[in-house]
């Protein structure tokens, strides 16, 4: 096996020309193709549903465009959107970049602090908002600052404008700026697992970036429909099940409001989505809530965001007839691996997060930065191929020009390769678990874990031990009242499955686990320390 895993060939220039590049470079993705009739169906909290054409979005986004223009927004500047689960949140962006400016997209889930400091680090001239977000928006702005707002969907407060009232004067889109394929776009800003969120540059080159794994792992097309559970604040849902599919001619399915797994269900069936992609967390909550609920025409699914267990998998290929694929990637690189729709790639083995997408080389490194070959387990890197989903951090090119070492963007995170090339995440680095010697992954722990009955969703981290240095701390949501001997059980369960030395020697039982926003178990927390548990 070569010390890297390189795709199929990819020509990363040609699809570009294909998206509508010029041959000097230039490309506004404001420009982008979408599809003709159902560009986007807004299925709404009560239950009513909408689809709105390309022609409709690109002239709400004209229009949009004319109102940042009057309000003085050009090239560079950036505009921020705090918008819920609705089309206004693609309009925004596309009017941004009409201008050429910058578009920072904010997840409505932020409050406080979460809000303030990205609000702060990018600086917008104007915060498009709607009426559920607002009170939020006004609770931090003090000391930030100034910009304006717009509430679009709805009134405006004191000293706001309200979209709908400014446009019932028409307006004329003014022309679309020049900018090029690899000029700043968008500022995505991390979730934050741990530190200060950074703020990723994704040039206007996005949707390209994104083809290999539109093409290859959802593999959907022309006429498809895409319901996608995941935010416009997030890469994931405004480019990845976004606009990038959207740019292929497939309809993006929004559902607004709460997770709801009958709600799911019913506007997939609804909408005749036949594709559902969402996170892993997601899945495992639409299996709880049981076979006879999921509609005929859900036929296939990608997940993205943590690791895919096996039981999940398992469960949907069982009573849906649907195998999950999954795939892996960050908001600096896009998506790199996946499991793959067509041969010669290898099926899907449960809980691998795939192959190398094509035009992607991925090696793994020791801990000395040198690639190790074969069936190995070492740090994830990516060989910059100049379609990465970023080009740097906003204000802190320095920490991203530190990941990049000879042309290879090293990640955090920890994977195992098999023997066909597959990749198997690990954990991050720093979430390895050494105890008595052994490297522990926790991703391995955890998904032997939830194969369990009673194990609802876990997650493992080390805790310090005066002997073995570090020992497997597990921390369950259960679906039933913990058994008197629930760690000796959890122990018996791992040591069978996976080897004793990965047996928890610690148990905590919690109601929930911590999260980010977009789903990833925030272990830093769980490291802080938890009243009540057993141990041994």
């Amino acid at each position: 096996m070569d010390r890297a895993v390189t795709a199929a060939p990819w020509d990363w220039d040609a699809h570009a020309r294909a998206a509508g590049a010029r041959s000097d470079g230039t490309f506004n993705a404001a420009t982008m193709r979408l599809p003709e009739q159902r560009a986007v169906i807004w299925r709404r909290a009560d239950g009513t549903a909408t689809a709105y054409s390309a022609a409709q979005l690109r002239r709400r986004a004209g229009e949009m465009a004319a109102v940042l223009a009057e309000l003085g927004v050009g090239r560079g500047d950036r505009v921020a959107g705090l918008i819920g689960r609705r089309p206004a949140s693609f309009c925004a962006a596309l009017a941004t970049w009409w201008l050429g400016a910058v578009y920072v997209p904010l997840f409505t889930g932020f409050g406080g602090d979460g809000l303030r400091v990205r609000l702060a680090d990018s600086g917008p001239k104007v915060v498009f908002t709607d009426a559920a977000s607002r009170d939020g928006l006004g609770a931090v702005r003090e000391g930030l600052p100034a910009f304006e707002v717009i509430v679009v969907g709805g009134p405006a407060g004191d000293g706001d404008l309200a979209l709908d009232a400014v446009l019932a004067r028409p307006r004329t889109a003014p022309a679309i700026v020049d900018t090029g394929l690899h000029d700043p776009s968008t500022i995505m800003y991390t979730s934050g697992t741990t530190g200060r969120p950074k703020g990723c540059l994704i040039p206007h080159a996005a949707i390209v970036s994104l083809l290999p794994y539109v093409r290859h792992c959802l593999a959907v097309g022309p006429g498809d429909v895409l319901f996608s559970g995941a935010d416009a604040g997030w890469s994931f849902g405004l480019f990845t099940t976004g606009l990038a599919p959207m740019s292929q001619g497939v309809s993006r399915v929004m559902y607004e409001g709460p997770f709801s797994t009958p709600g799911w269900w019913a506007c997939v069936r609804e909408q005749g989505a036949t594709h559902v992609a969402a996170a892993p967390t997601a899945f495992r909550q639409l299996a709880t809530g049981g076979a006879e609920l999921v509609p005929a025409e859900f036929t296939a699914a990608t997940s993205a965001g943590e690791p895919l267990d096996e039981p999940t998998v398992r469960w949907f290929q069982e009573h849906a007839g649907v195998v999950v694929h999954d795939s892996y990637g960050l908001s600096e690189l896009g998506m790199v691996t996946g499991n793959l729709r067509e041969p010669p790639y290898p099926p899907v083995a449960p809980g691998s997060m795939g192959v190398a997408l094509p035009g992607f080389e991925v090696a793994l490194l020791d801990e000395r930065g040198n690639p190790v070959s074969g069936e190995a387990t070492g740090r994830v890197a990516v060989r910059d191929n100049g379609f990465f989903l970023s080009r740097g951090y906003w204000g802190r090119q320095a920490e991203w020009d530190a990941r990049v070492v000879d042309g290879w963007f090293r990640t955090e995170d920890l994977a195992r390769r098999d023997e066909q090339g597959r990749f198997w995440y690990v954990g991050r680095a720093d979430d390895m678990i050494v105890t008595a010697g052994y490297n522990v992954g926790p991703n391995e722990v955890e998904t032997a874990l939830l194969d369990h009955p009673l194990v609802v969703d876990a997650a493992c981290v080390g805790e310090a031990d005066p002997v073995k240095g570090q020992v497997v701390a597990a921390h369950v949501v259960l679906g039933a009242p913990a058994p008197d001997d629930l760690l000796a059980e959890l122990r018996r369960w791992v040591g069978e499955r996976i080897g004793w030395h990965a047996a928890p020697r610690r148990v905590h039982v919690r109601p929930q686990l911590p999260r980010t926003a977009s789903g990833k178990v925030q272990r830093h927390l769980l490291r802080a320390g938890d009243a009540g548990a057993v141990g041994r």
